[in-house]
């Protein structure tokens, strides 16, 4: 958020590499819950949520490490929220949770609670710092960290549950370096949200048209998707030879920024623009990539 903003956060700079895709294996967390006496009828699990602590790791802020998310969201039909003990086949390592995990997806990692040894049904949200106190997107008035206790927007502002829908331009190549004044570029990225994503597009003119792509992975209802596509960009060679002193030969190279926004089948659309936030938490604006050509 801070690269594309310009303005400083209060958090681990993250960038975009930040996220994986694999296959786990576990136990369904509704399954575990009906056997020690939660009913399933949905009006008596609205307003109780579902939390989970770690006490193995040291925490710079808290006793331990702890999240929740809603009771109906664990316990609805097609929910997929599992406690883990495999990860792609194999056992989980300690790096990764083991012997056991959190996994929710379509949620947010924060909420995936690593080693995890308690769970407590509760009409209370997590009371850990880590729910209650970060992993907010406090709204862009919020300047210091002095103003969010002070005005209380901890508490104003709703806990980091589902996944945005976002896409991220991840590499860019230019198929035609011979031809001077058009260029066709292949650019590939992934996207992902809180459901599937139904389509994905590109844009290499600051989004005033966009181009679809073509999804080439996606399997179920919770991995990312990969996609790739071509954009045809026009350039202006006779302002690259003005800029060279009338010199054709060895024009300077011009950049050509390529953005991506994608859509899910809930009908979310990722955000245009990027809205600051004090941690730096949620960017959901466009994925933008560069290349010189």
């Amino acid at each position: 958020m801070q690269e594309k903003t310009g303005k400083e956060v209060r958090g681990i700079k993250w960038s975009e590499g930040t996220i994986a895709n694999a296959r786990w294996g576990g136990v369904l967390l509704r399954d575990i819950l009906i056997s020690a006496g939660i009913p399933e009828q949905e009006d008596a699990q609205k307003g109780f949520h579902v939390c989970f602590a770690s006490n193995v790791a040291p925490c710079q802020d808290d006793t331990s490490y702890g999240g929740s998310i809603p009771l109906e969201e664990v316990m609805a039909k097609d929910g997929a929220a599992m406690l883990a003990y495999e990860m792609n086949d194999a056992p989980l390592t300690p790096d990764h949770g083991f012997p056991l995990r959190v996994v929710v997806p379509g949620y947010f990692g924060m909420r995936w609670v690593k080693w995890v040894d308690r769970i407590t049904i509760s009409r209370n949200e997590s009371p850990n710092f880590y729910q209650q106190r970060d992993y907010k997107m406090l709204p862009e008035c919020v300047s210091s960290p002095e103003k969010a206790i002070q005005e209380n927007w901890w508490g104003r502002t709703p806990s980091m549950q589902r996944l945005n829908c976002n896409s991220v331009v991840a590499h860019i190549q230019c198929l035609t370096l011979a031809c001077p004044d058009q260029k066709t570029l292949k650019v590939t990225g992934y996207a992902y949200s809180h459901c599937p994503i139904s389509r994905v597009e590109i844009s290499a003119d600051d989004g005033e048209t966009w181009h679809e792509v073509r999804i080439t992975y996606q399997e179920g209802s919770w991995s990312w998707s990969l996609w790739e596509g071509e954009l045809v960009v026009d350039i202006d060679v006779d302002a690259l030879e003005w800029a060279s002193h009338g010199q054709r030969n060895g024009l300077p190279k011009t950049k050509i920024t390529v953005m991506s926004r994608a859509f899910d089948q809930s009908g979310s659309a990722q955000d245009t623009e990027c809205r600051w936030n004090l941690r730096g938490v949620g960017f959901c604006g466009v994925g933008v990539g560069t290349i010189e050509v």
